[in-house]
């Protein structure tokens, strides 16, 4: 039934946030073309999540309740790592809005639309202002379109869209700046290349399409109207900027006559379309390129159809890094490792490559990003996967990938070719490209506006290859294979890793931090928290919360408290899985450990006497002189104090404190407060009793972590 214009229907365009885990843009130009072509139809509203969190944590029922109720609700699943929130917010929607039509578009939904089964109506393929305004359209006339998937309707001139309107984001306007790193606009549609792992050509229509290049330069002066400019940095994310020399001068001319307030503009485009000129005119218009490198391998940038037309494309790269280097003008290369058929050997030769362009003498305007390759659903690699897979030896673990969580490993875990395993490749990545990385942040020589943007990326990168981050990507990979039922050993590769990322995480160089560094930790800690283990946290041990492995600061603290050295004998009591009785091992000659619970204790050194046992049951450690607990017992038990041997020294949280007793020779027993800790309760009978809490299963007293 038509609906009267009192009655105009509402439409929410929802942008899911978190774009590859780390959002960091501010605009959804997306949403508001597509809000553009809706509005003579329907009233719309457009939600940003990440900018939400200028407000706090999103609340969906604050959101549908300030603008609805909502008759259409379009949720961009721009990438296949959002397929899971978006799938999520599509449930929790349709639970609030049941007569509502929910719709989802963008990259993934384009390549793989049978993904989106109920709770969605609809979903538009391609570019996503005509299947979103045939659908405002059929809103008024209350003809509900009979196919569920809608589109391609590509924009063929993106002239002919209304201007985009801004103020549908003014609720984020005053303080956008607290969570974006840059702002973001659109110049551009499609990317006629044919790169193998790219996912551009999902949306179905490739061709290059522009604004009126001077049309262009008004839209950068409608943002920076609506924005301010003067502090951020802003991204033309164009797939492929400047196709047309003509256009790409054009404006450039134009930009550099006309300029907006940013500090920096950045942009993405083709090695092959630049000449000196176009370096020039960048200069003077405060643009910095980048590039999709992919890899300094002649074979491969081949094998992965990079090259275009240029048969000269490497040194093509080395060209435009003289002319920016001359001209003061910031770049940046992005290479993908592991490509499918990649081996030792072209990883290898990449990073010689890399050392030429970035470390040679005079230094670089220039920073790099590496990359793990990933399968994309819809990239000419996933769609030839058979074909690649016998070409190459590649193998893909885990597919598809997109309906699990951990998207961002599990988009890379790929085995690059027969020869070359992503174990390997992995460590390749780290071992080639860290110290290439590392020289970059040393010979950064960039002089322009901006430069801690520039500076900022450079050590993003490095962060991203530290051991930490390492470790963790190692950790998944052990997880999944073993919840996959093909558990990986810990091998050398893995514990190098892991003990140089608890180096990273705790600080000190005596004997009690060499022990914890050499302990591995993530033998002491169930599959689930396995990718954490390496950091300075306590974990859990046991799905109630009521065990935990302490944080490793915690076990420093404490053996240094207790002035363990070798000789000494230890009694640990509720030890959990066993990794602070582990450290002690390395230090003292005898450890006793005490815990309740059976299931938790891992395989411990020889040194290691595990008693399963209540540690109220002193009779079982009485006359100890070096005693540490893992649980809080509330108070200090009397029986504690008496079971420490002459010249003894107790160490346990009490209450919320962390509390040193000493006991004199002559029985004269004395305490210390000595911080703040947080660690888990008293899980003993003993205790369970006290509190009038019915005991009817033992569960573990390992210990937590100083808050």
């Amino acid at each position: 039934m038509s609906r009267s214009a009192s009655q105009r229907p509402r439409a929410l365009l929802l942008w899911p946030g978190g774009l590859l885990q780390g959002g960091g843009n501010f605009g959804v130009p997306q949403l508001l073309s597509i809000a553009g072509v809706m509005r003579p139809f329907v009233d719309v509203d457009v939600v940003d999540l990440d900018a939400e969190r200028v407000f706090g944590a999103p609340s969906l029922d604050a959101i549908l309740a300030r603008g609805g109720p909502y008759d259409l609700v379009g949720i961009a699943c721009y990438s296949s790592f959002d397929y899971l929130k978006v799938v999520a917010l599509a449930e929790a929607i349709r639970a609030r809005l049941s007569r509502a039509w929910i719709v989802t578009g963008g990259y993934h939904a384009s390549a793989r639309p049978e993904d989106f089964g109920d709770p969605f109506d609809f979903v538009a393929i391609g570019d996503g202002e005509g299947p979103m305004a045939r659908l405002a359209e059929a809103l008024v006339s209350g003809r509900r379109p009979l196919l569920r998937e809608i589109g391609p309707l590509p924009v063929g001139d993106p002239s002919t869209l209304p201007p985009v309107d801004w103020s549908l984001l003014e609720r984020y306007r005053p303080r956008a700046r607290s969570v974006a790193a840059q702002a973001e606009i659109y110049l551009s549609r499609g990317c006629p290349y044919d790169c193998a792992f790219c996912m551009e050509r999902a949306k179905r229509d490739t061709s290059w399409r522009a604004l009126d290049p001077l049309h262009a330069v008004e839209e950068l002066h409608r943002l920076d109207a609506f924005l301010d400019l003067s502090s951020w940095t802003l991204f033309i994310a164009d797939a492929l900027f400047g196709m047309k020399t003509t256009w790409r001068r054009t404006f450039l001319e134009a930009l550099a006559a006309r300029p907006i307030r940013a500090r920096k503009i950045w942009l993405l485009v083709r090695l092959d379309l630049l000449e000196r000129e176009d370096l020039v005119l960048m200069a003077r218009a405060n643009v910095g390129p980048g590039f999709g490198l992919e890899s300094g391998d002649p074979d491969m940038v081949r094998r992965i159809r990079k090259v275009g037309r240029l048969s000269d494309y490497l040194d093509q790269m080395l060209r435009v890094a003289g002319w920016a280097r001359e001209l003061d003008v910031p770049w940046g290369a992005n290479v993908i490792v592991g490509h499918p058929g990649e081996t030792e050997a072209s990883l290898r030769t990449t990073a010689r490559y890399l050392e030429r362009l970035f470390l040679g003498p005079g230094g670089t305007t220039g920073f790099l990003s590496v990359d793990p390759f990933r399968l994309y659903p819809g990239s000419p690699i996933d769609e030839e996967r058979g074909r690649w897979e016998a070409d190459t030896g590649m193998r893909v673990h885990r597919y598809p990938w997109w309906h699990d969580g951990d998207p961002d490993f599990l988009a890379e875990w790929v085995d690059p070719s027969g020869t070359l395993d992503y174990r390997r490749c992995h460590e390749l990545r780290h071992r080639l490209f860290r110290p290439i990385l590392d020289g970059i942040a040393r010979s950064f020589r960039y002089q322009g506006p901006a430069p801690e943007f520039f500076r900022a990326a450079i050590d993003e990168q490095v962060r991203l290859h530290t051991p930490a981050a390492a470790a963790r990507t190692l950790s998944l990979e052990h997880m999944w294979s073993s919840l996959l039922g093909k558990p990986k050993p810990f091998d050398a590769y893995y514990t190098e890793t892991a003990r140089a990322a608890r180096g990273e995480a705790l600080a000190g160089d005596d004997a009690i931090t060499t022990a914890i560094l050499d302990t591995p930790r993530e033998a002491f800690v169930p599959l689930d928290v396995l990718p954490d283990a390496h950091l300075d946290l306590a974990l859990p041990l046991n799905d109630a919360g009521t065990a935990t492995i302490s944080a490793l600061h915690a076990y420093a603290q404490t053996f240094r408290l207790l002035e363990l050295a070798p000789g000494d004998r230890l009694v640990d009591l509720g030890g959990g899985s066993g990794f602070g009785a582990a450290v002690a091992a390395r230090i003292v000659a005898n450890v006793t450990m005490i815990e309740i619970d059976p299931a938790l204790p891992a395989p411990l050194p020889e040194n290691v006497e595990v008693v399963i046992a209540d540690a109220h049951d002193t009779a079982r450690w009485a006359g100890a002189t070096k005693v540490s607990a893992g649980f809080d017992p509330g108070a200090l038990p009397a029986s504690w104090v008496a079971a420490l041997g002459p010249g003894g020294r107790l160490v346990a949280p009490i209450a919320g404190m962390l509390v040193v007793v000493d006991k004199a020779a002559d029985g004269t027993v004395s305490e210390r407060r000595i911080a703040p800790v947080l660690y888990v309760r008293d899980r003993s009978e003993r205790a369970e009793v006290e509190r009038g809490e019915p005991r009817s299963v033992r569960a573990g007293e390992a210990g937590g972590a100083r808050a």
